[in-house]
């Protein structure tokens, strides 16, 4: 599990939130490639994304 910080909130976050939660996530040069936990995945601008860190879950 890793943990998403956005800079600001972003549509696949909760209301004002700017964390998320995802399964996994792969660098593909400019993007993320998210892997929510459902089973989905969305891509995202590395320029939205503060920071990635490994999480507990």
């Amino acid at each position: 599990m890793y943990e998403i910080s956005f800079e600001k909130p972003h549509k696949l976050t909760d209301g004002d939130e700017t964390t998320l939660t995802v399964a996994d996530y792969d660098d593909v040069g400019s993007m993320f490639i998210l892997e929510l936990e459902g089973g989905t995945t969305r891509s995202v601008g590395k320029q939205l994304i503060e920071s990635v860190e490994e999480s507990d879950g």
